[in-house]
């Protein structure tokens, strides 16, 4: 197994601290520890290959997460990125894999498990510790949650339905989108509703991977 340069991230500095303690040893030494990911790409470019794995204590605004992760995915392809969640959810996973982290891990997992995650991922596994649902749900999913990919819209969105869309790319709640568009919170999940069904989406949060997909695509083929 190859030796494990970790740089750690999270707003929390004791519990940084705390993780370089648990998981320093012979095999995996700390680059660096930083608060914030904004923080993580002048890191890398300057310090090239000293870090080949991010481990995230994951913030409240899991969308803004994901734009600096598959930002960071993007430009470094060779460091992996696990993600440390304080709740496992399905729309937390959902963001994880579009944004190509390489693990999805809950925040209680004991220290010998960490270290053994860690050292899969940096063998070229990938490792998302999905929700636990009841039995009685699991035949309801008719396919996967993750929306990775941009799918056809079945109908054009109107401008008010592509500013809710935006609204949705930036975590926004309805009642702020209502503010911010001079609506109704009524009229905003009306155009919610239109807007899930264009784009077959599911949930909101798969709205604004698709959106980030969309947008992505767009500025790839107008270069």
């Amino acid at each position: 197994m190859s030796k494990g340069r970790l740089l750690l991230i999270g707003a929390n500095r004791l519990f940084r601290e705390g993780l370089g303690h648990v998981l320093a040893n012979e095999d995996m030494t700390i680059a660096a520890q930083v608060a914030d990911l904004s923080e993580v790409p002048p890191i890398l470019r300057s310090t090239g290959p000293s870090a080949n794995l991010i481990l995230y204590d994951q913030s409240d605004n899991s969308v803004q997460d994901f734009h600096a992760l598959k930002e960071i995915t993007q430009e470094f392809t060779r460091v992996g990125i696990v993600i440390l969640a304080g709740r496992l959810d399905q729309a937390g996973l959902d963001l994880a894999v579009a944004s190509g982290a390489r693990g999805f891990l809950p925040k209680s997992i004991s220290g010998a498990a960490l270290k053994l995650s860690l050292e899969l991922v940096l063998l070229g596994e990938n490792l998302f510790a999905a929700p636990a649902l009841p039995a009685r749900e699991r035949p309801m999913m008719a396919e996967p949650l993750v929306a990775t990919e941009t799918r056809p819209l079945r109908a054009a969105l109107s401008p008010r339905e592509r500013a809710v869309l935006e609204c949705l790319e930036l975590g926004l709640t309805n009642k702020t989108i209502a503010r911010n568009l001079d609506m109704t919170e009524a009229t905003v999940k009306v155009h919610l509703k239109s807007v899930l069904r264009k784009i077959n989406a599911g949930n909101r949060t798969q709205a604004a991977v698709w959106a980030m997909n969309d947008r992505a695509s767009s500025l790839s083929v107008s270069s």
